[in-house]
């Protein structure tokens, strides 16, 4: 993936020239008061990614914690007992685990999922982040 644009204010990395975002950014502890589960399970979730998945790294902005690999492709929402997970793929998933799955194009999907305790984060699960995270890669074949 080759970036075309990077934000002079932010440094954060773009496809497209002049893309809107918020050049705002928030600490990531702040996402986390008083959600020590989301705590633990974003952490599981973070560990995870760069041990089986591929590098990536958190951008914490005041909407969610973002995770950037070779691009922005997943979105974790800090809740109270939970940690909802977004990401885009470009199929729509069937499963009873997914909570919602919304159309961005006619090409993709952003799943979206409501995790509750570490092993969540099994074979199944691992294999649709895997694909989020390569999602972008197999676009350009």
């Amino acid at each position: 993936m080759v970036f075309m644009w990077s934000c002079a204010k932010c440094g954060r990395e773009f496809e497209k020239e002049k893309q809107p975002h918020s050049c705002r950014k928030v600490p990531l502890e702040q996402h986390f008061k008083n959600k020590e589960k989301a705590k633990e399970l974003f952490e599981a979730l973070f560990k995870l990614v760069n041990t089986e998945i591929g590098k990536s790294r958190i951008i914490s902005l005041p909407c969610c914690v973002h995770l950037f690999g070779k691009y922005d492709f997943l979105a974790a929402l800090p809740k109270k007992d939970k940690l909802e997970v977004r990401f885009a793929l470009n199929r729509k998933l069937d499963s009873p685990r997914l909570k919602v799955s919304v159309a961005m194009s006619a090409q993709v999907f952003k799943n979206c999922f409501d995790i509750t305790a570490k092993e969540e984060f099994d074979d199944e699960f691992k294999g649709w982040l895997k694909e989020a995270y390569h999602l972008k890669d197999t676009e350009k074949e």
